[in-house]
């Protein structure tokens, strides 16, 4: 390891602003869909100290995708190969508006999940509708039901480009700038576009907090975020 990816690979402090009116819900989506997209940015971060590279391709490549299952057993996999050190731990916590949840963990990889959700509320609905142009070409080249751990699976050519190309508009609108080794992890264009739809997903659920007053989360090392009110 170099000596810029042993400085980054340091746990460091990042706060998530709280306001409004929480409900018990709240305690446990924020924080899960927090820590997932969290894990799925480690990784590509993190490519060095990855606990077991070998089960990471692995886990990149041999769900079938054609359902929630597949993304939560993959997120789950993703979790346990974050060293230990640098998972979230909450090292301070205020219940109030203005509230906040202070935690530990890798700072950049926090930054990158601030990063998309101002990129998602920037677009004033245009991931929504690419997300629901994505999934319409998914099904009428019908690979929403394809299962791509096959590894006999051959994809059509329009099949392949459209997988790229969706990829690319989506990566793009998320401001995610690891497309390559996502695609370096698959092997398989509708796989990397499949996860990257999961990511966007939880994207979503974390954007609506911020839209409802709920919660703020910084996207550069710059911010200094006003408390909610």
């Amino acid at each position: 390891m170099d000596q810029n990816s042993s400085s980054l690979a340091q746990s460091g402090a990042y706060t998530i602003d709280i306001g409004a009116a929480w409900s018990l819900k709240d305690f446990y989506e924020l924080p899960h869909v927090f820590e997932q997209v969290y894990a799925f940015n480690c990784v590509f971060l993190l490519a060095e100290e990855a606990r077991d590279q070998e089960k990471i391709t692995h886990t990149f490549s041999s769900y079938p995708w054609r359902g929630g299952y597949s993304a939560v057993n993959f997120y789950k996999v993703l979790r346990s190969q974050v060293p230990i050190r640098l998972r979230p731990k909450v090292k301070s916590i205020q219940y109030a508006s203005p509230g906040w949840i202070a935690l530990g963990l890798l700072v950049p990889s926090a930054i990158a999940i601030g990063s998309g959700i101002d990129a998602f509320i920037k677009s004033a609905g245009g991931l929504n509708n690419l997300y629901t142009e994505i999934h319409r070409g998914l099904k009428e080249r019908k690979l929403m039901q394809i299962d791509l751990k096959q590894k006999e699976l051959e994809l059509a050519q329009n099949q392949m480009d459209f997988a790229i190309k969706a990829s690319e508009q989506l990566a793009r609108g998320l401001g995610f700038e690891n497309l390559n080794e996502l695609n370096k992890q698959t092997g398989n264009p509708v796989a990397s576009l499949k996860i990257l739809l999961s990511y966007y997903r939880r994207i979503k659920i974390l954007a609506e907090y911020v839209v409802k007053g709920k919660a703020k989360f910084p996207a550069n090392d710059d911010d200094d975020l006003p408390r909610l009110n």
